[in-house]
């Protein structure tokens, strides 16, 4: 190893901003296995050419390796062989991946292409063979999950931007595929670019599934689809005037329906077209016939491959839409029980308000039960029960879809409406103590916002208009005094005549019913309050943890004050203080705040729970100080 060691170049550092010739001649490595050293990579590596630095990068706290290495040969040539020869090969466990240096932050970013719909098995190399047709290629990346696996998307990095905007307006008339998969390429947008207002819009199912053995023609469905972009392009640019930059439509292989993707030229025309569809729960460029969509083929001609030959002929697709015509449920005439559209909008920034998530749903309820009851209020497209996750709290909650913007608006209105009789007795059959919960669903990247948001500044701890903090309804016990060591003389607890009541009529104290006072010489007895019988049912968090089922069962109330009630040891061991304790207990099983869900995970994650016993402290502490 040592001799090795002597061989390894001493200034492994490669050049910060190296030109474009010296990038030729870096190599970047990743997913090495921990166990690979420099001098191991030098050994193999040098098989290729003479090597001018090597460097694994490493954690700058555990200098313990990333997992990831540079290499600078002499000549080019080495680090192309080095790619075709090291990439995708198993050093020690790992399978490596050998890519070209490259340095995104100095390259135009107008040349960069996103690519999806890639297939399973893409290589980088094949790839870059096949986009090096349309120009300089720099870099290919396809891009990978954390566990390896690779993903279905990835970007390619011409060396012109001209190149990429040449193969963009292409793939319009000619798509691209690799591996038989068709490809989806736009230009790359930098994130402040993605959030300005969309033009696209997506409809889906907006048509009749095909017949059975039509969508197992690959040519039936190719033609169907080409026809459908066809007709709808007609449709908006030669009736409404549209300008209709891209439109993009496929048949889905389960339901065997259509959807598209149309893009417009600005967020004005898109957002038109998707109030259009909202009034009238369909689009009237679907209204065509199979005919029509085979005269619009005649007029184009047929859609043409990556190479330039036709995916099929005239005379292959007539006896398709010959067929079509003729059957009643021609799926060119654009009939849909379940026609759902929206506009293409980044999830993360903008969530689908037609999508609700229903909960606190009986146990015992069927999804045809919570479907005809929330069918009342819309048009639903889809419905799914499922429970949470959590085997603890296996609750069962709902996902609906509606179709229109307003049926959502009315489901949510309605839902509540305590003067209709009808969905107020509904509500008691399906929900728990016959209270409904409805919201819309956010995605998981604003869920984990929100959840953040809740916790710094909308949370318990806010306090905003200066509401007052709660206090649980906990079970006191009495303290009981220390046993006398001997008897002793108690003060005269009678006040004398004339002195029994010297405060004024209004102040005076309320005469209490007597108190069998304990002598001091028996002993004592623990006189325990009156407990609740949940109370007494789930006395420790393992009982409750056992017996989840019948937990959930109890009333909502009750069960925030068992809960509150195992709470409160556990604040208390940390605080010290009971006072203190009460009102941080009172915070946690606050209703307006936190779910029965939220206040169990409080018992399993304990730097959540440290986190609002500091947070509530603070409170404390500064309403103190502001009385």
């Amino acid at each position: 190893m040592q001799q090795f060691q002597k061989e390894i170049p001493t200034q492994p550092q490669i050049t910060p901003q190296p030109n474009q010739q010296q990038q030729k001649t870096i190599i970047y490595i990743e997913n090495l296995d921990q166990g690979i050293s420099e001098d191991y990579l030098y050994r193999k590596f040098k098989e290729v050419g003479e090597i001018a630095s090597l460097k694994i990068t490493k954690d700058k706290s555990t200098q313990k390796s990333k997992g990831q290495a540079f290499i600078t040969f002499i000549h080019p040539d080495s680090a192309e062989e080095a790619r075709k020869k090291f990439n995708n090969q198993i050093f020690i466990r790992n399978s490596i991946r050998v890519k070209p240096y490259f340095n995104f932050h100095g390259a135009d970013k107008k040349a960069n292409i996103f690519i999806s719909n890639l297939p399973e098995d893409a290589d980088d190399l094949e790839l870059e063979q096949e986009f090096s047709r349309f120009g300089t290629v720099l870099s290919v990346d396809v891009h990978r999950d954390q566990t390896g696996k690779q993903l279905n998307y990835g970007y390619v990095q011409f060396e012109r931007k001209e190149d990429a905007e040449n193969l963009i307006k292409r793939i319009q008339n000619h798509p691209l595929t690799h591996k038989g998969k068709l490809l989806k390429l736009e230009q790359f947008k930098a994130q402040s670019e993605r959030k300005v207002e969309s033009t696209s819009i997506y409809l889906r199912a907006f048509a009749a599934p095909l017949p059975q053995h039509l969508s197992a023609q690959d040519s039936a469905m190719r033609s169907f689809e080409y026809g459908w972009s066809l007709v709808i392009k007609d449709y908006l640019t030669r009736v409404q005037g549209d300008q209709v930059r891209d439109c993009f439509v496929k048949i889905d292989s389960v339901t065997r329906q259509p959807w598209a993707m149309i893009t417009f030229d600005t967020f004005d025309q898109a957002k038109v077209n998707l109030d259009l569809c909202e009034s009238q729960r369909k689009h009237p460029c679907f209204n065509s016939g199979a005919r029509v969509a085979l005269d619009l083929i005649k007029k184009n001609g047929p859609p043409a491959n990556s190479d330039g030959s036709l995916q099929f002929t005239i005379q292959q697709i007539e006896p398709f839409f010959e067929e079509m015509s003729k059957d009643p449920f021609d799926t060119f005439k654009g009939e849909s029980d379940n026609f759902f559209f929206n506009m293409v909008y980044s999830k993360h920034l903008n969530p689908d308000e037609r999508l609700i998530i229903i909960q606190n749903i009986k146990e015992d309820v069927t999804k045809e039960q919570i479907s005809e009851f929330l069918g009342q209020f819309g048009k639903v497209i889809r419905l799914t029960i499922r429970k949470t996750k959590n085997p603890r709290f296996q609750v069962q909650q709902c996902f609906v879809h509606y179709q229109t913007l307003e049926d959502s608006k009315r489901a949510r209105s309605e839902l509540y409406d305590d003067a209709n009789e009808k969905i107020v007795n509904k509500r008691k059959e399906i929900f728990k103590d016959g209270r409904a919960v409805a919201n819309i669903l956010l995605s998981k990247t604003m869920r984990k916002e929100f959840k953040e948001i809740k916790k710094q500044s909308q949370n318990i701890f806010a306090n905003p208009g200066g509401r007052q903090l709660l206090q649980p309804q906990i079970p006191n016990y009495q303290m009981m005094p220390p046993p006398m060591p001997f008897p002793h003389p108690h003060p005269q607890r009678n006040p004398q005549r004339g002195q029994r009541y010297p405060f004024p009529p209004s102040q005076r104290p309320v005469q209490r019913p007597p108190v069998n006072m304990i002598k001091p010489t028996e002993p004592i007895r623990n006189v325990e309050k009156y407990q609740p019988n949940f109370l007494q049912e789930f006395m420790d968090y393992q009982t409750v943890q056992s017996r989840m089922e019948d937990f959930l069962k109890i009333p909502t109330d009750s069960q925030r004050q068992v809960l509150g009630n195992l709470l409160f040891q556990k604040v208390f061991d940390v605080v010290k203080d009971k006072e203190s304790t009460k009102k941080l207990v009172g915070m946690l099983i606050d209703p307006s705040q936190f779910e029965i869900g939220d206040i169990l995970n409080m018992f399993d994650d304990v730097n959540e729970l440290q986190t609002y016993i500091d947070d509530g402290l603070q409170l404390i502490r500064e309403e103190q100080k502001g009385n």
